[in-house]
């Protein structure tokens, strides 16, 4: 699944650890440093001429990245942030876990969303996403 292979990318470039402070589908209360990885909603999928039904040649979903730090610790949330956006942005075409990646584009730079009760900033990164279909 998409969030498996982003997760299990990040974590092998050394952008966290998976179930400790690298997070899919959830951010946690705790650790108040953490990226987490959410599905959004992507783009139509691509056909070739004359395809059959389910038989689209790559997909494009889309995924956001969020990047929190401790109360009141902007810089920290902002850099950790711009990592995964140079380590993303313009991906080229790899096999990540078995799926064929295609391409990887950041669909802006990482912009601050606010920060949570606690006063932790959160900071984000949209990314389109061009990949082989999956089941």
């Amino acid at each position: 699944m998409i969030l498996d292979d982003l997760a299990d990318y990040m974590s092998s470039q050394g952008l966290g650890t998976t179930g400790t402070n690298l997070f899919k589908g959830i951010m946690p209360d705790t650790p108040d440093a953490c990226v987490a990885v959410f599905e959004t909603g992507g783009l139509p999928s691509v056909h070739a001429m004359a395809s059959a039904v389910g038989q689209a040649v790559v997909e494009r979903p889309r995924i956001q990245v969020l990047c929190r730090a401790a109360q009141y610790d902007y810089a920290t949330a902002r850099t950790k942030a711009h990592d995964v956006y140079k380590l993303l942005d313009g991906l080229p075409a790899r096999d990540i876990n078995g799926t064929a990646y295609k391409w990887v584009a950041a669909i802006q730079s990482p912009f601050y969303m606010g920060s949570d009760a606690n006063g932790r900033p959160l900071i984000a990164t949209n990314y389109e996403i061009t990949k082989a279909l999956t089941a």
